[in-house]
């Protein structure tokens, strides 16, 4: 096997929820170019009338590559809607190799303006809902004896940032149970590793961004050491190799993608 052939994820399964938008579109279709079969899960929250439109969109990218694709509908926050996604992707693909956790989602405010629901929501979103797929779909892995799994953490779950409680101690949370699982799966195959990305300019930075006075694009490139932004493009390479063959000994760990950020998260 050459070290490039390691890279490549041919006839592998892989689940990416988020997939619609964002940086969980770019790994999805990734991952299908690098050989994969993709089925792409979840729901637009800030707009369900797009939801299986932009899935269905993901699809069709990785079907033009050669490789087959699974549009489903599906609220990951919920238990049971995310085991009936488990048992459609096993009855369309007959395993799952490869899990991406890239939903989620944020608002800026405050600590003393956060309300318990809006707390609950951030958390909710982000980290239960990382740990309701990793166990479904922890359960086929352990079973088959391989598996690379990949959750969404941030640079919010490293370091402080105002107006960011919420959503980093979500992060870091999902830093923790990465360590967590990686520990508990390791024995039988099954890799647990997390994407740490920086400022990415995606949907969801513009949109926060806009509840921000003062943070222009410009300002933020200051303090990165490459001098730009993020794109999600950035992400998915990262993201295709922790999938792969290429990274078989690495597991519990949290990868910065941040381009040298310093500023809001020093």
């Amino acid at each position: 096997m050459t070290i490039l052939s390691r890279f490549l994820l041919t006839d592998r399964v892989a689940i990416v929820q988020g997939a619609g938008s964002g940086m969980g579109k770019s790994v999805a279709r990734a991952l299908g170019e690098a050989g994969a079969d993709v089925v792409l899960a979840g729901i637009n929250v800030y707009d369900k009338s797009k939801t299986i439109e932009d899935l269905e969109a993901v699809a069709a990218h990785i079907r033009a590559a050669g490789r087959k694709a699974l549009a489903v509908s599906v609220d990951v926050r919920e238990s049971q809607q995310v085991a009936d996604m488990v048992e459609k992707t096993l009855s369309s693909f007959g395993r799952i190799d490869i899990l991406v956790n890239a939903a989620g989602g944020a608002f800026a405010a405050p600590a003393l303006d956060i309300s318990d629901n809006g707390w609950d929501a951030v958390l909710r979103e982000n980290l239960k809902s990382a740990f309701i797929c990793c166990k479904a779909v922890g359960k086929v892995m352990v079973s088959q004896k391989r598996g690379s799994i990949i959750n969404f953490a941030s640079m919010a779950g490293r370091a402080s940032s105002a107006g960011n409680a919420h959503y980093g101690a979500a992060k870091a949370g999902i830093i923790n149970m990465t360590q967590s699982l990686a520990e508990e799966w390791g024995p039988h195959n099954v890799r647990v590793n997390a994407l740490a990305p920086g400022t990415i300019k995606s949907e969801g930075w513009v949109r926060v961004q806009a509840q921000w006075v003062g943070r222009k694009e410009a300002d933020v490139a200051k303090g990165i050491a490459l001098g730009r932004l993020g794109i999600p493009d950035d992400v998915a390479g990262v993201a295709v190799f922790l999938a792969s063959d290429a990274s078989e000994y690495i597991t519990g760990q949290t990868i910065n993608v941040n381009g040298g950020e310093r500023g809001y998260y020093s």
